[in-house]
């Protein structure tokens, strides 16, 4: 599991949680109209199936890299040499989060502190309103009369709640109705049988689940959504269920309601709770009234919901797959460089080297929008040249992978000589020292440095004479870059014949450019990581 795993997973239910909001309200607004409705029980079923689909198919979707249908919502990059410079201390973390397809950026770790605020925020919200509910019903529970006891069952009468509600806690449930409820019969009758079928719909279970939901996603608006779907949905299966028993009159059931919900206008719903009037909305009630006094039609046959159910849940994948790693990171990490040093190392024998050194600099070059952009460009300018730089080290004998140097030394660009001596030029960026002694021309009206062939056939021998000397390629490179008696001096210092030694004291020319060689390398032998 990647750092960004939990972050994807995270953006990938969210966004499935919308789409389960929209799909129950598809189904509870179409199935009104069909010949044969869904049965409420059914819808439940389907609604609890879309929840729990949102929160498990990301972990299914978390390995796939994203289908492209979407596109990413941030990528994390590395940061440039640049801003590591301008933001010194700031962050143990200078990595970058892009957002969208903006150029706007921002470090990575301000970017966890807020998501990391905005989330517990939500979260003590929410557990804090549920604490003080659960108080709140702990006191009804506890100064209210039994009526009756039956193993774990406890029915109660509270001259503290104005309407009937269930509520479950390990080992125990609870139906509570109001004092007033025990001097009307039937009423009292209706009520008890309402709350023990939530009882055993398993609502007053499930509402712990719920509100666990919207305690982790509290700011995406479809989870509260979702949230009230439910609880109107396990209102409406309570009453199919009880106007289904031949004992149980609509009209009285109705009639029942109606009195509960005129005394729920005086008393704040407590989150915990299955109560009677599962929120009270005036609406709401109307609804169910009017589905227990509708004439009852045979349900939808179980076959069709259970294909519709599949339908839904293929969809959901669907959406699953093709969020995947919305937040991508680009960072290269030392397994993943471990892996393309296995490639390379399946077609050659150069000794191909992976370290922290090396996963930095290849940071540089794949894991910022600017070190890719002229990674790309460089590559784009080797094509004019490969072909014939590669035919030369063949037959030199050389190794193919000092195809890597003049990418990393020019960028493949044919630089001419600048105002500075002491630079190089050409792809190899020989200077004029070295050049001359290895059989180039470099004077006021010519430099052979400029000249492809001739630049090649000079890198090709200063390199067999450097290996011939060092017996040794990451030496060999060491002195291409720092010249081979500074390194011979190095060696002769330290004690070391290992080039990564002889950097470790400091002993290097251009800082890093031993690992970014070798970072060229694994680019070059895994062209797909710029991709």
């Amino acid at each position: 599991m990647t750092e960004l795993t939990p972050l994807n997973l995270y953006v990938c239910a969210n966004v499935l949680l919308v789409l389960a909001a929209a799909l129950v309200e598809g189904v509870r607004a179409v199935s009104p109209r069909l010949r044969q409705p869904m049965a409420y029980r059914h819808q439940l079923r389907l609604s609890q199936a879309a929840v729990l689909a949102a929160l498990l198919l990301p972990l299914f979707s978390s390995s796939s890299s994203g289908s492209g249908l979407l596109p990413l919502t941030a990528q994390v990059w590395s940061a440039p040499a640049a801003a590591e410079r301008a933001l010194p201390g700031l962050n143990a973390d200078p990595s970058l989060v892009s957002f969208g397809p903006s150029s706007a950026t921002l470090p990575l770790d301000l970017v966890r502190q807020v998501a990391l605020i905005v989330f517990v925020a939500g979260l003590v919200w929410v557990l804090a309103r549920l604490a003080r509910d659960a108080l709140a019903t702990a006191r009804i529970i506890a100064d209210a009369q039994t009526i009756r006891r039956h193993c774990s069952l406890r029915i109660l009468a509270s001259e503290r709640c104005s309407v009937p509600f269930s509520f479950w806690v390990p080992g125990r449930c609870y139906v509570v109705v109001p004092s007033a409820l025990v001097l009307r019969a039937e009423d009292l009758r209706l009520a008890i049988r309402h709350e023990l079928q939530h009882h055993r719909q398993h609502d007053t279970k499930s509402v712990y689940l719920q509100q666990l939901l919207r305690a982790c996603f509290f700011w995406n608006p479809a989870v509260h959504r979702l949230e009230a779907q439910l609880r109107e949905l396990q209102e409406f299966c309570c009453d199919e269920a009880l106007s289904r028993q031949g004992s149980v009159s609509a009209l009285s059931y109705c009639q029942c309601l109606l009195r509960v919900a005129e005394a729920a206008a005086q008393q704040r719903p407590l989150q915990l709770q299955a109560g009677m009037i599962g929120g009270g909305a005036g609406k709401l009630l109307r609804r169910r009234i009017e589905a227990l006094l509708a004439r009852p039609s045979a349900p939808l046959r179980p076959s069709l919901v259970f294909g519709g159910g599949v339908a839904m849940l293929l969809l959901m994948a669907m959406a699953a797959l093709a969020v995947a790693s919305t937040v991508q990171d680009r960072r290269i990490s030392l397994r993943e460089a471990e892996r393309m040093a296995e490639v390379a190392r399946r077609s050659s024998t150069f000794p191909v080297v992976v370290n922290d050194r090396v996963v930095k600099e290849l940071n540089r070059l794949l894991s910022t929008p600017e070190g890719r952009a002229e990674l790309q460009a460089s590559l784009g300018r080797m094509r004019g040249h490969e072909a014939f730089i590669s035919e030369r080290l063949a037959e030199a004998g050389m190794p193919l992978e000092l195809l890597a140097v003049p990418l990393v030394e020019s960028g493949y660009r044919n630089r001419p000589q600048d105002a500075e001596p002491r630079h190089g030029a050409g792809l190899w960026m020989f200077i004029a020292s070295t050049a001359r002694s290895y059989g180039l021309t470099v004077d006021a009206e010519r430099d052979d440095r400029l000249d492809v062939a001739a630049e090649t056939g000079a890198a090709i021998r200063l390199f067999s004479a450097l290996y011939a000397q060092f017996q040794d390629w990451s030496l060999a490179l060491l002195a291409y870059n720092a010249g081979a008696a500074p390194v011979q001096r190095a060696m002769a210092e330290t004690g070391a014949r290992d080039a990564w030694a002889l950097i470790a004291s400091g002993h290097e020319n251009d800082p890093g450019y031993l690992p970014r060689v070798m970072a060229a390398i694994l680019i070059l032998q895994n062209p797909t990581v710029l991709e």
